[in-house]
């Protein structure tokens, strides 16, 4: 029996929900450290990315929880999904680092040069061509991109709230 597109609906509604509710908590550490980014170009963008990777679970359950979506219209979605989410981040990961310094912490310029963005990006476009190319099979490559842009936006997300521009 081969898999379809409505099998993935509960692993869209978990995406969808743990992406939720990380997009919730980014907001409420955003918002309480307002002054602090409002001052800084490279928190702004830092904070920006982070938003964008915890989005991309979030938009990817959307597109799973289509009623009856033809596999076609799954996979091309998938397809523009990739390359707004690629070129977005590329963008405000130049915006990043023209506003900022290099930070003395090898972690932290590891994870800012190696992110998560290039990853998530390629597998979800890798998704979207297998679908497109009528895999059903190719939605695993989903799941790697939901796990891989849930752990990276954490740590964008951590990174950010300890960067200390100053």
């Amino acid at each position: 029996m081969g898999m379809s597109i409505e099998d993935w609906g509960n692993f869209g509604a978990v995406a969808g929900s743990a992406s939720g509710a990380l997009v919730g908590l980014l907001f409420v550490a955003i918002s309480l450290n307002r002054d602090r980014i409002a001052r800084h170009p490279q928190l702004r963008a830092s904070a920006l990315q982070a938003l964008m990777v915890f989005m991309l679970p979030l938009m990817i359950a959307l597109l799973l929880l289509i009623p009856r979506q033809p596999s076609a219209a799954l996979g091309i979605e998938l397809i523009i999904l990739g390359v707004i989410h690629g070129l977005g981040l590329a963008i405000v990961g130049r915006g990043k680092r023209k506003a900022g310094r290099r930070s003395n912490s090898r972690l932290a310029r590891l994870v800012d040069v190696i992110t998560p963005n290039v990853l998530t990006t390629v597998l979800v476009l890798a998704a979207g061509a297998s679908v497109l190319a009528g895999h059903a099979n190719g939605l695993y490559w989903l799941a790697a991109a939901v796990v891989i842009a849930l752990i990276g936006g954490l740590a964008n997300a951590w990174l950010f709230l300890i960067l200390d521009p100053d």
